[in-house]
């Protein structure tokens, strides 16, 4: 089995759009002349959206027979089947959650991957005997399909773009 699963194909282009957007917006903020403080808060802001969105774009989670890895911004995080002590389900509210825990570390695979039901029936196919929560059998049970992910991204380009037009384009 070797399965690599990525971040919803839908949620890219927004995403991807916002980023672009946003650099005019930022720009403008910077250009004011605003005092430091305010300045410093906005190029903090600025980086973190641009580095949030970089990640979620770079996100990947494959799934072999040997191991499960997960890449993300800070690089490739890999944990071998047999260090793998507990694998549950999370919900809160619409988003759920895959927790693989480990001794040295935990990890959380959230449900704005694509064929996310997928990644449940794989991780169920390479457990250990005795490993799988009652969590995760309740999630596969009542799989939640995210749509508010990918709204609140297009909301944040139509924002983004309605800001451009009122600060640009003045009547």
């Amino acid at each position: 089995m070797d399965n690599v699963y990525k971040i919803k194909k839908k949620l890219k282009l927004p995403m991807s759009l916002a980023t672009v957007i946003s650099i005019p917006v930022f720009a403008d903020v910077v250009m004011q002349g605003y005092q430091t403080s305010i300045l410093v808060m906005a190029v903090i802001l600025m980086i973190l959206f641009y580095l949030l969105t970089i990640n979620n774009l770079l996100r990947k989670v494959r799934i072999t027979d040997n191991e499960v890895s997960i890449r993300g911004i800070t690089g490739l995080r890999r944990l071998p089947i047999e260090d793998i002590s507990f694998i549950d389900g999370i919900t809160m509210g619409t988003r759920q959650f895959i927790s693989l825990s480990s001794k040295k570390r935990n990890y959380l695979i959230p449900n704005s991957f694509e064929n996310f039901p997928d990644i449940v029936s794989a991780l169920e196919q390479i457990a250990k005997e005795g490993t799988l929560g009652d969590g995760i059998k309740a999630l596969k049970e009542n799989i939640i399909v995210r749509k508010s992910d990918i709204t609140g991204a297009w909301i944040t380009v139509i924002l983004l773009l309605i800001i451009i037009l009122v600060r640009f384009f003045p009547r």
